[in-house]
């Protein structure tokens, strides 16, 4: 809906009149809504100034949200400090932080072809582990590194359009993939508890 949309429907309705004509968007809406509070009568007239209520509120939190500065997307166990961290915390700042803690495990797999043992679930581990090798640098460096689908077709000389959807066909068939071997896994389960 446009921002003041609602306006010609209270002049319809007669709860601005052209006198109020000069007056601002928002004292208008303001008063309108007044107006409208005013003469509510039965249970759909009181619904309707809850339905404006709401609106109002959402419209509200939502510029409150807008204005927040609010935390860091950076997890402060991670230690970085939030005036010297972008607004997309650096996959290698969490490999040094974790380097640092002595946990080396994610820094020795931190590879495209080892991209299998960064994921904890075992059917999803074996998808990957049997992906092309084109399939896994592509998934390594959007998902773990956090490229765009911009910045990966830049750095290996293909157009975004190709590896969005190289992206979404390798989704779907790993989604397949494991959706199969989910169904095939509880039918075991339900043969074995027959």
């Amino acid at each position: 809906m446009p921002k003041y949309a609602e306006l010609p429907a209270f002049r319809e309705q007669d709860f601005i009149t052209e006198a109020d004509g000069d007056m601002l968007h928002r004292e208008a809406r303001a008063l309108a809504i007044r107006r409208i509070e005013e003469s509510a009568r039965t249970e759909e007239d009181f619904k309707e100034v809850i339905r404006w209520w709401d609106r109002l509120d959402a419209n509200r939190e939502r510029k409150e949200r807008d204005h927040e500065t609010g935390r860091s997307t950076v997890p402060l166990e991670w230690g970085a400090d939030e005036f010297y961290v972008s607004g997309k915390p650096s996959y290698d700042m969490v490999l040094k932080r974790l380097m640092l803690a002595g946990d080396f495990l994610d820094i020795i797999f931190d590879h495209p072809e080892t991209i299998h043992e960064l994921v904890t679930d075992a059917d999803l581990s074996e998808i990957l582990k049997e992906l092309k090798p084109h399939l896994k640098n592509m998934l390594y460096y959007l998902f773990v590194h956090d490229y765009s689908t911009t910045e990966y077709a830049e750095s290996i000389g293909q157009s975004d359009r190709n590896i969005r959807g190289i992206r979404e066909t390798a989704l779907n068939k790993d989604t397949e993939t494991l959706r199969r071997r989910t169904y095939i896994q509880e039918r075991k389960q339900s043969a074995y508890d027959a």
